[in-house]
């Protein structure tokens, strides 16, 4: 899970990324590097090109570097930012390795792809969603606890656990009408509720992208 980080993090660096700061840069990826590679992996899990991942996430901070005004504090976090352009620059590889496949007919890559950007979509979800009905869900899900002792870990009571666990998967359930083509949006409750200055500096700088090596 990629790192939490607070609204003002997230408009403090946006400003230093506009100002061109390579250390911001540096900053954002030790942070969601993972995050972004863990969702191109999920969308192109199966697929020959074992680089693909790699290629996906050093793409979504080369976009954050060249154009860091593209990142609105006021619409979500950037965990979010950053996991809806891994998701969408994935199926934009998934899509073109699989018209190059000739094994693959119209049908078969409209299925695959559409597999792929599900499960995707929803580790998506997870990621974007309200932090207190993200720790419900991985209490639950990946913890496996009951709600008993969910409602004690998180220090609330059991009720309240219950309606977190029914708004994070009524959530999730969504993943399942997605249409690939679209670019996922912020989730409701994920914004911070306070927009972000859009005036920037010159962009300077190194030239040479982050890697990113799984």
């Amino acid at each position: 899970m990629a790192h939490e980080t607070p609204p003002q993090w997230d408009r403090d660096v946006r400003q230093r990324l506009l100002r061109g700061e390579a250390a911001a840069l540096s900053e954002v990826y030790d942070r969601f590097a993972a995050l972004a590679h863990g969702i191109a992996q999920r969308v192109l899990e199966g697929w020959d090109d074992e680089a693909a991942p790699g290629r996906v996430t050093r793409e979504v901070f080369a976009l954050l570097w060249s154009a860091p005004e593209d990142f609105d504090p006021g619409a979500g976090p950037l965990r979010s930012w950053i996991a809806s352009r891994a998701h969408g620059l994935a199926v934009a590889e998934l899509r073109r390795g699989a018209e190059e496949d000739p094994a693959l007919g119209p049908a078969a890559q409209a299925a695959r792809i559409r597999a792929a950007s599900t499960a995707a979509r929803a580790d998506y979800i997870l990621t974007a969603m309200p932090t207190p009905l993200r720790a419900a869900l991985e209490h639950t899900r990946y913890q496996h606890l009951d709600a008993a002792r969910t409602a004690a870990r998180l220090g609330i009571t059991e009720p309240e656990t219950h309606r977190r666990l029914r708004l994070g998967l009524q959530l999730l359930s969504s993943a399942r009408g997605y249409a690939a083509e679209a670019e996922p949006g912020p989730l409701p409750g994920t914004g911070p509720g306070a927009g972000a200055e859009t005036g920037g500096g010159p962009r300077g700088g190194p030239e040479a992208r982050p890697g990113a090596e799984s």
